[in-house]
């Protein structure tokens, strides 16, 4: 029994670990993309990388950064850079939750001038809104969305050669298949556990830690399993124990 929760551990260690590589990595790669002035990508890059690992400082401080420049400069482009003016109107709009300005916003800056970051942005907020799928548009974005169907595409590729090949090994042998028994299910809320992990997120940025321990606990009642609210609790209370020392 002991060498089984060890082997537990070890897999929440490592499952933690992987989060804060991927958040490092995103935050490199959003970088890259200020650098190149696709500073819509580069938002939803820092802001999945900070809903992976919520004290990545260096992602909140960037989000703050851009947002601050925008709002800075954006009475100072109405004057003279109409695209620019636009485009910060259009990021503004996006990064509030605001998507049909966004979009009105980014359907100024086509009619004038060709963007594939804007179109890209255009065409894929347009579309969830008409499904009516608005959380693919938070913590992260359609930059997490791009990534996850590739990763789909890569897995639907893999297994369809090896589905192929299987085929062939058998075409001359058919062999009956046998159905394994399905396991039982275990009746756990991980889409609640989700929403409240991402409630705690936003009460830890806006200061509230303590309020943020309590929402992250609630989070692991629906799914025990939930590695990263456990390690956001075990790091916040670290915080709170130090700040009273």
């Amino acid at each position: 029994m002991k060498y089984g929760f060890f082997i537990i551990f070890l897999a929440t260690l490592l499952f933690a670990e992987t989060d804060v590589w991927q958040s490092k990595k995103l935050y490199e790669e959003a970088i890259s993309d200020i650098k190149k002035g696709n500073y819509l990508t580069a938002y939803d890059k820092l802001s999945e990388a900070y809903w992976l690992d919520p004290f990545n400082d260096d992602a909140l401080k960037e989000m703050d950064a851009m947002t601050k420049k925008f709002k800075k400069n954006l009475a100072k482009w109405g004057y003279y850079d109409f695209l620019q003016e636009a485009y910060a109107r259009g990021f503004l709009y996006y990064t509030q939750g605001k998507y049909k300005k966004a979009l009105k916003e980014w359907k100024r800056i086509l009619a004038v001038k060709e963007n594939v970051e804007v179109r890209d942005y255009y065409e894929f907020v347009k579309k969830q809104l008409k499904k009516g799928e608005v959380k693919k548009l938070e913590f992260g974005g359609k930059a997490k969305y791009d990534r996850e169907q590739k990763k789909k595409q890569k897995v639907k590729t893999k297994r369809a050669k090896k589905k192929e090949k299987k085929k062939e090994k058998t075409a001359s042998k058919p062999e009956p298949q046998v159905k394994k028994p399905s396991k039982p299910k275990v009746k756990i809320d991980k889409a609640k556990a989700d929403v409240l992990y991402n409630e705690g997120l936003k009460q830890y940025s806006q200061g509230y830690l303590k309020l943020a321990i309590e929402t992250w606990k609630k989070a692991l009642k629906y799914n025990p399993n939930h590695i990263r609210a456990k390690r956001a609790v075990k790091r916040a209370e670290r915080i709170l124990k130090e700040g009273k020392k």
